[in-house]
């Protein structure tokens, strides 16, 4: 699948966010352009509203601080009906539109047009899927046997949450917000474990298309206290799953990846970032 394995060697070059690469002898630097690109980091998920974070790079050599976009025109277009819809600004560069969600199987396509620059991208959102979970607990540790979607014709990205509580009689009170939780996962079938290049436990955990598994037994990593857990199960495009992997190892090999712009694989005509389509279970425990 890696068939540019380099990119994850070398980091060519501090570009998208912190959503979402070295060894050799001599160290290769690209000549890159020194003009101005305009920097898309989207993603589309099966009904809920997109959440677009669009930016100048004003000189990429230098890798000046990104800047936010104040006038332009930005929509999202069905490739299919050729309805438009026109998103509004918030505040850092984000931009949104609360009245649409991306459906799934639909093909959505991107415009961003500044006084000096227009740039686009089209993806898909994955079909739907069905999938189920079961959780059992032995001695304060919990495994989680997720039953894979067949057939699984997409990339997917699992990542979990948890939030402790207790019991007062029958009820229950929760002690926090639901927060992210490294998983811990021995399973060969995910790239995590299939190229040995992401540090346990994980953040996210990738499971390539056309896997002959059927299902993927993992572990939250801390298990103190009572809690429950969400499963997120997303079925992604090629394109935006290997932009996931490719920013999660930019992440623990670059001490500034985390809070810059970084050179990852881009689908953004005349731009840099990523346009990525999702559809996304989510499974109660």
């Amino acid at each position: 699948m890696w068939a540019t394995r380099i990119l994850f060697k070398w980091p060519v070059l501090l570009l998208l966010i912190s959503v979402f690469l070295m060894s050799c002898e001599e160290t290769i630097t690209p000549k890159l352009p020194e003009e101005s690109k305009i920097a898309v980091t989207a993603q589309l998920t099966s009904g809920q509203a997109p959440v677009l974070h669009i930016v100048e790079i004003n000189n990429i050599n230098k890798q000046e601080s990104p800047k936010t976009i104040e006038n332009a025109e930005v929509s999202i277009q069905d490739v299919q009906t050729k309805e438009i819809f026109s998103c509004l600004p918030l505040s850092d560069g984000y931009w949104k539109n609360e009245r649409f969600q991306a459906q799934p199987g639909k093909t959505y396509q991107l415009n961003v047009k500044t006084k000096n620059r227009e740039v686009n991208a089209v993806c898909t959102v994955p079909s739907s899927f069905t999938t189920s979970a079961e959780r059992s607990d032995d001695q304060n540790e919990s495994t989680i046997t997720l039953q894979l979607p067949v057939p699984n014709l997409s990339p997917l990205v699992l990542t979990m949450e948890a939030r402790t509580y207790r019991m007062e009689g029958t009820n229950i009170v929760y002690l926090s917000n639901w927060e992210k939780v490294n998983m811990k996962c021995k399973d060969a079938a995910t790239d995590n474990i299939r190229y040995q290049e992401l540090p346990a436990p994980y953040s996210k955990l990738f499971l390539p298309a056309k896997t002959t598994i059927k299902q993927l037994v993992f572990s939250p990593e801390y298990q103190n206290g009572l809690r429950k857990f969400r499963v997120h199960v997303k079925s992604v495009e090629p394109v935006y799953y290997k932009y996931l992997y490719d920013y999660e190892y930019l992440k623990n090999n670059n001490s500034n990846g985390a809070n810059s712009y970084i050179g990852l694989q881009s689908n953004i005509n005349n731009g840099l970032g990523i346009f990525g389509g999702v559809y996304e279970n989510v499974i109660a425990l």
